[in-house]
Parts: structure tokens; sequence; C-alpha cells
């Protein structure tokens, strides 16, 4: 049986509330270090497409920015487990942690950049020119045996 989310409808204690209250909460965001990067993320506005480019010369060519990573970069692009009640028998679902030449949702990973500082670093990801073929959505989990095809999973030519 796969395992019910005991969180929604229960009462859940927070003990974070009160340095909170009181001016002394840590954020990531306030973090500074010598040589730091910072890393947006470039996603898909597309929900299912092929892509057929994604060109970062112009990301490059600004100089806070370090580096472009995408999928071509990773070469194998490692997979990772559904983050919601993940079962046995879901491993055949394991998603990308960036999409290679398939977007399957929007919002999905497309690339990451690196640069000096936040908002240059999201200039880079402004700048990159990314080129996506529109597929139609498969909106359901009876689409293949509609005949449409879902592509999540390995070992099928028309799935990454």
């Amino acid at each position: 049986m796969i395992g019910t989310n005991r969180y929604i409808g229960s009462p859940v204690e927070r003990i974070e509330d009160l340095r909170f209250l009181r001016g002394r909460g840590q954020f990531v965001g306030d973090l500074k270090r010598e040589s730091m990067l910072h890393a947006p993320i470039l996603r898909s506005p597309v929900a299912h497409g092929l892509v057929a480019a994604v060109d970062a010369g112009a990301a490059l060519a600004i100089a806070a920015v370090r580096a472009v990573i995408t999928a071509k970069e990773l070469g194998a692009v490692p997979r990772m487990p559904l983050r919601l009640l993940p079962s046995p028998g879901t491993e055949r679902f394991l998603q990308p942690v960036i999409a290679a030449d398939r977007r399957r949702y929007v919002g999905e990973p497309v690339a990451v950049v690196l640069g000096d500082s936040p908002a240059l670093a999201e200039d880079g990801v402004g700048a990159i020119d990314l080129d996506i073929k529109e597929l139609p959505p498969v909106p359901d989990r009876h689409a293949p045996r509609r005949g449409e095809t879902l592509l999540f999973g390995p070992g099928r030519p028309d799935r990454e």
C-alpha cells in the first residue's frame, strides 16, 4: 500500500517562528562567501516539446557569467526519484535532473547559469536563446491506451 500523507489536515508544531519574530532567522540568500557563485535555473516555458537548440552564447558573453550548464555539458544526466510518496515500482519514472532533448512539463530545468551575483546570473538566464518545438500535451495516465506516448523512462527510442 502506498503511504498516506499524514501532514494534510494535521497540526504541525512550528519551532522556527520565535527566531524569525526576534530577527534571528537565517536564510540561504544571506550567505556571503568569497568567490561564491550564484546559480539561477532556466526552466522550460513549454509543457511538452523537443529542443531544437539551446544557445548560451549571449549569456557567456556577459563578463560576470562563469558558465552555463546544460545536459550537453553533463554528458550522462543523473536521474532523480519521484519526490512525493516514492514507492516500489516508480523506479521506471526517474526524472533527469536537467532535461536533454525533451521537455516534459512547464518549469523543467533546461540550464543552470553560474554567475558572480544573483542579478548578473539572472541576466545570463535571460540571454539564453531556447528553441523548443512544441508537441501536443499528454494529459493523463491513460494516454498510452489511446496511442499517445508518455516521455518518461529510459530504454525506448522516443524517450530520453
